[in-house]
């Protein structure tokens, strides 16, 4: 049971809260379990003291700190072993939209079987929209506050980024504190006794941990990187490298070893060619996979856009060297972009049958939006792997380009290979109420609600069933469904425009101007958003040159 001590402090007693409601929603084997029943307040000295408190799943085992002191240093297999269990524990976290912003040693929990779990989440924090509008009006003080705005910073000594110290956390702070705490566990030195670049700011480790390949302390460094963008961006990115990992170390170990010299010198020509056919190339194949995806990463963490956005909110003389770094990283973006599409295509060359190679140029190749590019990778991947998931994103991609006829097929193929591909149904539902086939699209809807729980995805799926029920001409329905997709994600500005059309022809004027003004002003980039304001604006023309 964790009492809080600090009563008096309102922004303590919020991260308690917080914490509670983070342990409730999230249900993971490496997470502590809390129920709505386990926070809970009591009174003391004649109603004069209110504790505060939060019971919650004890794991048996000790911290990490406790199990270097006991153990030292942490081999590199185990290095990996952890590693993996954290990422992935890491990865649920964050796809649950929250982060942790508090990751050290002494938060990691071994148990007694080798399983690895993450504790106090008291300075967690939700991932939402309004969190980002928070940071990016962020003036960096020790609560975050500016412009109205508050965010109670977090932080620990040398585990925290410069970003987290500012009050400017974002999801992969939560890298860079994993990086410096795997520092500590394969050193089993305290960070405060190792040195840094005075430059860089790098930590000078690596003479500290001989046993650990160069692979995985490329990696560690660069979950370790000073800036967000140049730190990998997801954790899926983190979890294909170190599965890659076991075989770059093995390469390294044996192109380093006398005998693989020697031997190399006394095999023939052709034996060495061979060899080089065989094991070499999908290993330089790898190689510019791996350059491709650092190119990636050192783009930005979200868009240029968010790059030159972020510079400009934090561009104060105090702040003027990370202000200038942000804003010469954005003018890269295109370059590196182009450089790592060559590079995943010298990956294929040497290995075409490496699905990720094809899976990142597609990718790429959709951002610098070479169309014909996309599509030959997309193509490449169903060959070697007809899978309903490369189908979706075929679609998905048709979708963007305004291809709708082929973009349907490519969902209806998704649909057929797997009928429980809820995003490939709701995408073909939208694409069905464009097209003005209402009754399919809302026949799609209705059964992509029976196969998800999932609210995000319930909520555009009933605004496309209410978007299909409004050209119907149901309007009560539309209402009703369109309402529901609202409750479910009040982010839905699509949902938003169709109730006010719906509101406008049920006669509920007073409501409809306000679903309106709340479309016209929210932010979006969903074609069919600025269809239906277009549609407004010249009515209200019309009307108004009538009037005259």
């Amino acid at each position: 049971m964790k009492i809080l001590k600090w009563i008096d402090d309102p922004k303590i007693v919020e991260l308690l809260r917080r914490e509670s409601i983070i342990l409730q929603t999230l249900d993971h084997p490496g997470i502590p379990k809390s129920n709505r029943e386990d926070y809970f307040t009591f009174t003391l000295k004649d109603n004069i003291l209110v504790m505060h408190c939060l019971v919650m799943q004890k794991f048996e085992g000790e911290d990490l700190r406790q199990w270097i002191k006991t153990y030292r240093r942490i081999s590199q297999d185990l290095a990996l072993d952890w590693l993996s269990q954290l990422i992935n524990i890491l990865d649920f976290i964050h796809r649950n939209e929250y982060f942790h912003r508090d990751i050290k040693p002494d938060n990691i929990i071994h148990q007694p079987d080798g399983k690895i779990a993450l504790i106090d989440f008291g300075g967690a924090r939700e991932i939402s929209r309004t969190f980002l509008a928070k940071l990016s009006t962020n003036g960096g003080t020790s609560t975050g506050t500016s412009m109205g705005y508050e965010i109670t910073a977090v932080r620990s000594a040398y585990y925290s980024p410069l970003e987290q110290i500012h009050g400017q956390a974002v999801p992969q702070s939560d890298f860079y504190a994993l990086g410096r705490t795997f520092v500590y566990l394969i050193t089993g030195i305290p960070l405060s006794n190792i040195k840094s670049d005075e430059k860089t700011g790098k930590l000078l480790w690596r003479d500290k941990a001989g046993h650990i390949d160069k692979p995985l302390a490329d990696l560690i460094d660069d979950l370790m990187a000073p800036f967000p963008g140049q730190r990998p961006q997801n954790t899926q990115i983190i979890l294909q490298r170190i599965q890659k990992l076991p075989l770059q170390s093995k390469i390294q170990r044996i192109t380093r070893s006398k005998t693989f010299v020697i031997s190399a010198l006394i095999t023939s020509i052709s034996l060495l060619v061979f060899i080089f056919f065989r094991s070499i190339l999908p290993a330089i194949a790898n190689s510019f996979v791996s350059q491709g995806e650092k190119l990636e990463i050192a783009n930005d963490f979200q868009s240029s856009k968010n790059l030159f956005n972020l510079a400009t909110s934090i561009h104060t003389p105090s702040k003027f060297t990370v202000s200038k770094f942000y804003l010469e990283q954005a003018s890269r973006n295109i370059s590196n972009l182009q450089l790592a599409k060559k590079y995943y295509q010298l990956a294929i060359k040497y290995n075409e049958r490496d699905l990720g190679a094809y899976n990142s140029l597609a990718i790429v190749c959709r951002q610098l939006r070479e169309v014909n590019c996309a599509i030959d990778a997309y193509q490449q991947i169903l060959k070697l792997k007809p899978d309903w998931e490369v189908y979706y994103r075929l679609g998905s991609f048709y979708d963007d380009e305004g291809k709708e006829e082929l973009a349907q097929q490519q969902y209806q193929i998704a649909i057929k290979l797997n009928n429980n591909a809820v995003v490939a149904i709701n995408n073909l539902s939208r694409l069905k109420n464009l097209k003005e086939d209402y009754n399919q699209a809302a026949q799609l809807a209705l059964e992509g609600l029976s196969k998800t729980k999932d609210p995000k995805i319930q909520a555009t799926l009933y605004k496309n069933l209410g978007w299909a029920r409004l050209m119907q001409r149901k309007y009560t329905e539309a209402e009703k469904y369109l309402q529901k997709a609202i409750d479910l994600d009040n982010e839905r500005i699509d949902a938003i425009c169709l109730l006010s059309q719906t509101q406008e022809a049920l006669g509920k004027m007073d409501e409809t101007k306000l679903w309106w003004e709340a479309c016209m002003i929210a932010k979006s980039n969903i074609p069919e958003v600025y269809i239906w304001r277009q549609q407004l604006v010249d009515r209200l023309i019309n009307n108004s040159k009538r009037t005259n």
